[in-house]
């Protein structure tokens, strides 16, 4: 078959520009350390790559929101540690109110000190955090959770809902950054109100407790008790309809314990839902690495055998210019 100078030309062009293209890919894969730079390089391990840096990225997000939770976590449990102080020191107070040879002026310097513990603990209870949302509101985060009113007595009331802000920390997992203060504290300090209502002259038991405000409202009857208010009194018998001073100190008491284990149950929940998100975040580090692992292995390039390729098609090239300059020459024009 006969050969044409210009298909010699174009045959040899074609190499050379091929074992070009070949030492550039080589190159760029050296300069980067990557054996897919481009998606052509390897279309399969390409598309695999996408897919688990997509659940990586999935898995760094649920990994940032286990620490984010575990830091908001950690200032309800410590101001829940600091209310159960308070309370503590509102039962060491009402032992000493039990003391019988407290006069009236005592027991008002008494009232005067439970009242200041009363503040700190509904302090503690409308908490907010780095960014002012109230910690124990439920998901009504920007509002008060509890009022308080001291005047003749002791009002408190609870304003929030009994619903929870949610964080997902892994696929079907959420866990739980704050706690309705109705649930820890207590909704009321009021009275319960019978029913059905009692008929004058008759009156509503003022030791009657609510299930979950037991602290609230021992709170309200001890210092009813210390101004003598609600408390039978002796020598004074429009009071005797009144339960006596001891039988309500005794139901304080109670409610004091009640209510200290509500809230000991709550920050132990929370306390498992610290380690929960410490332990969600050892394990979504340890599949990152998988990841990582998985890409390198995917994506990452074997250096010797490039760098041995790279010289490879480095000679290939040089000996291929070589010969098509000499190829080049070969014409019949140069010997006529």
């Amino acid at each position: 078959m006969r050969v044409s100078s210009n298909t010699q030309f174009l045959t040899g062009t074609f190499g050379l520009q091929r074992q070009q293209g070949q030492l550039v890919r080589l190159q760029e894969q050296l300069s980067t350390l990557k054996r897919v730079v481009r998606p052509s390089d390897d279309p399969v391990a390409s598309s695999q790559v996408v897919n688990i840096m997509q659940a990586q990225s999935r898995n760094t997000q649920f990994l940032e929101n286990a620490k984010n939770v575990g830091t908001r976590l950690a200032v309800p449990e410590a101001t829940l540690r600091k209310a159960s102080e308070v309370i503590q020191n509102m039962k060491t107070l009402a032992v000493q109110a039990g003391n019988g040879a407290l006069t009236p002026e005592d027991r008002r310097i008494l009232q005067t000190e439970f009242r200041e513990q009363v503040k700190e603990l509904v302090g503690l209870a409308n908490t907010t955090d780095a960014n002012g949302d109230y910690l124990f509101a439920g998901t009504r985060t920007q509002s008060k959770p509890f009022d308080l009113v001291v005047n003749n007595g002791i009002d408190i009331r609870y304003n929030g809902d009994y619903g929870q802000v949610d964080v997902q920390v892994s696929t079907g997992r959420d866990l739980s950054i704050t706690d309705p203060g109705g649930a820890i504290f207590g909704v009321t300090s009021a009275s319960p109100v019978p029913v059905p209502a009692p008929v004058p002259p008759a009156v509503a038991d003022p030791n009657a407790t609510t299930p979950g405000s037991e602290l609230l409202q021992g709170m309200r009857r001890l210092d009813e008790i210390l101004s003598a208010q609600r408390v039978q009194v002796e020598g004074d018998a429009a009071s005797a309809v009144y339960p006596s001073y001891d039988d309500s100190l005794a139901m304080v008491l109670d409610a004091f314990d009640t209510g200290l284990e509500q809230l000991l149950r709550t920050e132990a929940k929370i306390g498992a839902r610290m380690k929960e998100a410490e332990s969600l975040q050892s394990v979504g580090e340890d599949i990152n690495v998988q990841y990582a692992a998985q890409i390198s292995n995917l994506q990452d390039l074997d250096i010797p055998k490039a760098i041995s390729d790279f010289q490879m098609t480095l000679n290939a090239l040089q000996a291929s210019q070589k010969t098509y300059q000499q190829v080049s020459q070969l014409s019949l024009f140069n010997y006529i």
